[in-house]
């Protein structure tokens, strides 16, 4: 059996074409604003987003990856679950961000407002974009490449004009939304031309009401467990902000962006594989596929790390300027914590695979109460550095230990399974 498929590997090659691009323009465009305003500034904006992603977990309950493989599945039974809860994101978000906003405008200054704004919106944007789950799923990520690409060069023009024209930072907020905003509804126009008879049934609203119980029931596990990652990824950032404060927090907040942009590529493979993944019946030859996997996104994430350790100054300095210098140290923890969370996902779709969404739910809730006071006492006794550790740490107990209690220890056999060379034969 051969480790990627053809069609898989055209996918992954799409996807990370879609990631790249999206990550151009988050780089590009945000290390310019962080540039321009300063850590302090940066910091703050930092803050507003870390809180946004937590709502955006939220309010996506666990649904992405439920969508994912029912669509991998049955393609018209996964379209209707998937727009028939849109809405209910759309209503979640937008209860838990109202609030956020308000506390924003009481105390925060006019440009932590506004980017905070901008900030929201954009996430508004994706936990709407469904459809680029259903691309994923059906090997179809060459349209989220096209969608993203044109987002980013509208996106990146709007920078430039700002930018020499120097009409003020106020005003790079307009790319940030154009570019989340643009590709969201090119992606919602083609779906709607493919399934408009699916848009057209789920208005029913017994048929509507019946995907919406299910996602719940199915989805509630994972989104404990979805919210879980993200409180324990950013609690971090959370401690930091109140005891480092805002510049404390913009430099660390460029050491991730910088540690974690190269993720795109291991992900998007991950997820091409998984398609296939879960229309194998034989969970044999699924474990075997899921070590090989595990095995090559080790060796990317490996050469990731070893890329960082020898560029990341010169990418700094280039993009961040002098003023995030001590980016460069905590970039390096960071990408070794990054280095163990690229294999996360691998193990994560795996137990989803086995139906293992209580397991997750419960792992994940523990990995953020292991990751609480390791966060909470390091950061406060070492700052920037100790906010880098605690993630490291959780990172490394969250691939190994915390995972290798599911199903008498598959998972780590996966991981015995992708170090031993009769695996790939």
């Amino acid at each position: 059996m051969k480790v990627l498929r053809k069609d898989v590997v055209s996918n992954a090659f799409w996807m990370m074409s879609e990631k790249l691009i999206a990550i151009f323009g988050l780089i590009f465009v945000t290390s310019y604003v962080a540039k321009y305003i300063g850590p302090a500034n940066f910091g703050k904006i930092s803050f507003a987003a870390a809180i946004f992603v937590i709502i955006q977990s939220i309010s996506l309950f666990g649904s992405d990856s439920i969508i994912f493989k029912r669509i991998s599945r049955n393609k018209e039974s996964g379209v209707i679950l998937m727009t028939s809860t849109k809405k209910t994101r759309a209503i979640f978000f937008c209860v838990l961000s109202i609030p956020v906003m308000f506390y924003l405008y009481l105390t925060s200054d006019f440009l932590t407002v506004l980017f905070g704004a901008v900030t929201c919106l954009a996430s508004y944007f994706t936990t709407l974009d469904v459809y680029s789950i259903y691309n994923n799923a059906t090997l179809s990520s060459k349209i989220n490449t096209v969608c993203n690409t044109v987002g980013l060069m509208v996106g990146l023009l709007v920078r430039f004009l700002v930018a020499k024209f120097d009409i003020g930072v106020e005003y790079l907020a307009i790319p940030i939304i154009l570019t989340s905003a643009i590709p969201y509804w090119m992606k919602r126009v083609n779906f709607r031309v493919t399934w408009s008879h699916i848009e057209k049934s789920v208005i029913q609203k017994r048929k509507r009401k019946k995907y919406i119980n299910y996602l719940v029931g199915a989805g509630l596990p994972l989104a404990i467990s979805g919210v879980s990652i993200t409180l324990y990824t950013r609690l971090s950032q959370l401690f930091l902000m109140k005891f480092g404060g805002d510049v404390e927090l913009g430099i660390f907040s460029a050491a991730s962006s910088l540690a974690t942009a190269w993720t795109f590529v291991t992900l998007s493979v991950i997820t091409s594989y998984y398609a296939k993944i879960y229309n194998c019946t034989d969970r044999k030859i699924a474990l075997k596929m899921a070590s090989k996997l595990n095995g090559l996104i080790a060796v990317v994430a490996l050469l990731a790390v070893i890329g960082i350790y020898l560029f990341g100054k010169f990418v700094i300095f280039h993009l961040y300027g002098n003023a995030y210098e001590a980016a460069y140290n905590i970039m390096l923890i960071l990408s070794v914590a990054t280095f163990f969370a690229a294999m996360g996902p691998v193990a994560y779709r795996y137990i989803v695979y086995e139906s293992g969404y209580k397991y997750l739910s419960y792992k994940m809730f523990i990995t953020f109460l292991v990751n609480l006071p390791l966060a909470f006492f390091l950061t406060k006794k070492y700052g920037m550095y100790g906010a880098a550790y605690s993630t490291l740490l959780t990172e490394l107990l969250s691939l190994t230990i915390l995972n290798y209690f599911f199903k008498r220890g598959v998972i780590l056999k996966m991981h015995i399974l992708s170090t031993m060379p009769k695996t790939y034969m």
